[in-house]
């Protein structure tokens, strides 16, 4: 899949695979990373790899009012990385 000039969703952004996945985006050309996790402040250093290109989202999954409104702000989305889990 071309991800270059995409708009992106990723989920569990803030660690792990989720932040290698704003991390590759990036580098291969996405217009704007919507980055979100359950705690906004965790996204900060996320934020700071392209304060251009990377927007915060708090988004706890668990939440149906935290998606609700990450739904709405990021409603230009064409592609969504489903990265966060549940234990």
């Amino acid at each position: 899949m071309l991800v270059h000039d995409s708009i992106v969703l990723v989920t569990g952004a803030n660690r792990g695979i989720g932040r290698q996945f704003v991390v590759g985006l990036l580098t291969r050309g996405t217009r704007r990373v919507y980055a979100a996790a359950r705690r906004s402040a965790a996204l900060a250093p996320i934020v700071a790899l392209d304060p251009a290109r990377v927007v915060a989202l708090q988004m706890d999954i668990t939440n149906r009012f935290e998606v609700e409104a990450a739904g709405r702000t990021a409603s230009d989305l064409r592609l969504l990385i489903n990265n966060a889990g549940v234990a």
